[in-house]
């Protein structure tokens, strides 16, 4: 087996090896769409090769597995520079698809590392254990993960009626700024330590006016206890489809936890995007976050989780 360089004629077999990890994950995930997408992954793919970040697995001639990353960013969690592999940037083939994976960040991190790059993210389909393992046993730990699911199936859940549940539009949703920073002040505890900024009022503002996202919130009486932010798309290609909207916010007072309220909340959502002709519902989430983790699970069928290594810094010395 060799390693080389990322090279626009190795983008077809690429692209079959992207298409054949989504085809194994579809047999899991109820609302995966059995769906051709050669021409997204050759787009996707296409712009991530130009990028040099790195390489394919070759034997015989034939394309066993690939892995590729963006550009660096300075900052990724921690203050080194990182890079992030996409859903669509790494399929691994052949009978040892674990191995291949393993080796492919061997070399690939390799070139990078002379670019003081140290901190890795790679984001992998959630059935996948070989590859999933043998990266896990290379150091990376899970950190975050998609899910999904079919908005015609219901939530079997008793809705709490005590409290009132309504969608609000983007441009009212000021008035859902604390709800907001709370949920900031909550990720930064522990265990999850999930580094974020408190927002101003024209801060939270102009986001609601770039995101053009819907709002849903439960009401005690006059009061706003939670919502839910639902946007257009999500973190993977999967997601940029018409029939689909995303989850990309959500909060509960923590006096109001455990009375079904979010659930409530969660199924409002799903019956009105059922009938404005959404066929399915995602969200993203902190597997860091062990309140996010098991509420999402238990509604979401997940698709996929995101694994990070950082490397020792004091390597560079």
């Amino acid at each position: 087996m060799v390693f080389e360089k990322l090279n626009e004629k190795y983008l077809e077999d690429a692209v079959k090896l992207a298409q054949k990890q989504y085809n194994m994950e579809q047999k899991y995930i109820e609302a995966l769409n059995d769906k051709d997408y050669k021409e997204v992954l050759t787009d996707l793919l296409s712009d991530i090769f130009k990028n040099n970040h790195g390489m394919v697995a070759i034997e015989r001639g034939k394309v066993l597995g690939y892995l590729s990353f963006w550009k660096s960013v300075n900052g990724h969690f921690g203050n080194v520079k990182g890079s992030f592999s996409p859903l669509f940037a790494n399929a691994y083939g052949g009978e040892n698809r674990g191995k291949i994976a393993s080796l492919l960040f061997q070399y690939v991190s390799e070139e990078m590392i002379k670019e003081e790059i140290l901190s890795y993210a790679i984001c992998l389909y959630s059935h996948d254990a070989q590859v999933m393992k043998s990266l896990t046993m290379n150091g990376f730990g899970i950190r975050c993960g998609d899910g999904i699911r079919n908005v015609n199936k219901p939530l079997n859940i008793e809705i709490n009626t005590e409290y009132s549940y309504e969608e609000v539009h983007y441009s009212k949703a000021g008035c859902l700024l604390s709800l907001s920073n709370s949920l900031v002040r909550h990720m930064r505890k522990s265990p999850t330590y999930f580094l974020n900024e408190e927002l101003s009022e024209g801060e939270f503002v102009e986001r609601c006016n770039n995101r053009q996202s819907r709002f849903f919130i439960a009401k005690d009486k006059s009061e706003i206890i939670g919502y839910l932010e639902v946007t257009n798309d999500g973190e993977t290609f999967i997601t940029e489809e018409p029939d689909y909207l995303h989850i990309c916010g959500a909060y509960l007072k923590d006096s109001y936890r455990g009375k079904n309220i979010i659930q409530s909340l969660l199924s409002v959502v799903i019956e009105t995007l059922k009938r404005d002709g959404i066929k399915r519902l995602g969200v993203d989430f902190e597997t860091i976050n062990p309140t996010a983790l098991r509420f999402w699970e238990k509604y979401f069928d997940s698709y996929t989780y995101s694994l990070v290594r950082r490397i020792d810094e004091r390597i560079l010395r």
